[in-house]
């Protein structure tokens, strides 16, 4: 078990979820390996929202204000690094996962029995208790709201500087 004593969610985050443990709460999927946290999910991820300027609720909100998502709304933590995660619940659920699709390999997430696996570009595997269809939906959705974010900001740059050519 290898713990860390503070984890900053960044591109090699694939995965948070729930851990049972008297100690840590959270187990992290990384790039580097499997990790575990005394923070909570929502702590990591309030925080990593924080390192951009922002905070979560304000994140949740403007995709909900955006596209009325307003169940298992995906977070833009940056749109600018396209930094964001999915979350397979309710985040208030204890179940609930929050799965960076950039890691994922593309279709190859398996239904098997009563769950579905999901596979990561490094082997690694992980078991989320949603449907492989949900589980397009809140990638679809949160790659909707990266990009729409993202682009936001360059059409808001491209409006400024119209008018600022139209007073010259």
């Amino acid at each position: 078990m290898e713990v860390v004593e503070t984890y900053r969610i960044s591109h090699t985050t694939m995965a948070l979820e729930a851990f049972n443990h008297i100690e840590y709460n959270t187990k992290i999927y990384d790039v580097e390996g499997i990790f575990y946290s005394r923070q909570t999910i929502h702590q990591l991820l309030e925080q990593a929202c924080a390192l951009y300027c922002t905070d979560y609720r304000g994140r949740i909100n403007a995709v909900r204000e955006a596209f009325k998502y307003d169940r298992k709304t995906p977070l833009v933590i940056s749109p600018e690094e396209m930094l964001y995660a999915i979350p397979t619940h309710s985040p208030k659920n204890y179940n609930c996962k929050w799965i960076f699709p950039d890691h994922v390999k593309a279709k190859d997430y398996i239904p098997a029995s009563k769950e579905l696996h999901i596979y990561f570009h490094n082997g690694l595997k992980l078991e989320v208790d949603i449907s492989q269809k949900i589980f397009k939906t809140q990638i679809e959705r949160a790659r909707n709201s990266l990009v729409y974010f993202a682009n936001l900001r360059k059409i808001q740059l491209i409006y400024e500087n119209r008018r600022k050519y139209k007073k010259e």
